[in-house]
């Protein structure tokens, strides 16, 4: 699906992954409804989006919230047209072990990402569906491919978008509505805090991976729109380790092993010297 002329919901605009999707539909010339719960950062985000020369508007929105996302998705329908595109990027992460994660928590990871996800697709579908058009892209994670010793809540909720997306793909083949997962692994963005996500218990080829930009995360976005794509997977370390994982899961778990990518190392080393 061309992006030009079309109308976005982003969700998560307040920062990171979701301003960047944002910001490049807007560039693109699509009209972007950008939804968030947080009103100043949304008019910061707002003021950068005009400047691409397109109608933007903002939706102060809790993506947990049913009932709110309806409203949400009432005012885009009034103020910029039915939805052809809606990227589901509103998430949060935290990153320790199962026991000292509070049920709060766990329970705030599953209703921000795969209930936002859910609700605004339930908004949106039966109008995408009437008019055999549009297209959904549903922000997941590299942990929602594999699990991470201390990720158990957030890879549950990053696995509950993967398999909704991937379901949803299949269940609307044929019928103009196109459904792709992204699954980022890390992105420098405010995710990552010592409070939240402390890197003890990360294994190195995560920790040691590139950090990706939010804006190669929103191009690989805006190709899921352009090329229907099923599912992206980034970086390559990450891709790499999603695929050995379905494979075997032993073969996963060798990789995340701790020593791992220090033998590795020390054998490309010593290649290059002896050979």
């Amino acid at each position: 699906m061309r992006i030009r002329g079309r109308t976005a919901v982003v969700t998560g605009v307040s920062s990171g992954i979701g301003r960047a999707v944002a910001m490049h539909l807007a560039r693109r010339g699509a009209d972007v409804a950008l939804v968030a719960r947080r009103a100043e950062a949304l008019e910061a985000a707002a003021g950068e989006a005009r400047r691409s020369g397109g109608r933007v508007i903002v939706v102060i929105c809790d993506v947990t919230d049913a009932q709110a996302v309806a409203r949400a998705h009432a005012r885009v329908m009034d103020e910029l047209g039915p939805p052809d595109i809606v990227v589901n990027a509103a998430g949060f992460g935290v990153w320790k072990p199962f026991l000292e994660i509070t049920p709060a928590e766990h329970a705030g990871m599953m209703q921000t990402m795969y209930g936002g996800a859910h609700h605004w697709v339930r908004e949106v579908l039966p109008g995408m569906l009437a008019r055999r058009r549009g297209h959904i892209v549903n922000l997941s994670a590299g942990s929602g491919q594999f699990g991470l010793p201390v990720t158990s809540g957030y890879s549950a909720a990053a696995f509950a978008v993967r398999g909704f997306s991937e379901a949803l793909r299949r269940e609307l083949t044929g019928r103009g509505v196109g459904v792709s997962c992204v699954c980022p692994g890390s992105v420098r963005t405010p995710f990552w805090s010592a409070e939240r996500t402390p890197p003890d218990g990360i294994p190195p080829l995560v920790r040691w991976a590139p950090k990706l930009s939010a804006a190669s995360v929103a191009r690989n976005v805006g190709w899921c729109i352009r090329f229907n794509l099923a599912v992206r997977t980034l970086p390559l370390p990450v891709a790499f380790l999603a695929r050995a994982n379905a494979l075997w899961v032993r073969l996963g778990d060798l990789i995340l092993w701790k020593w791992f990518v220090p033998l590795v190392a020390v054998a490309l080393l010593l290649r290059l010297t002896i050979f």
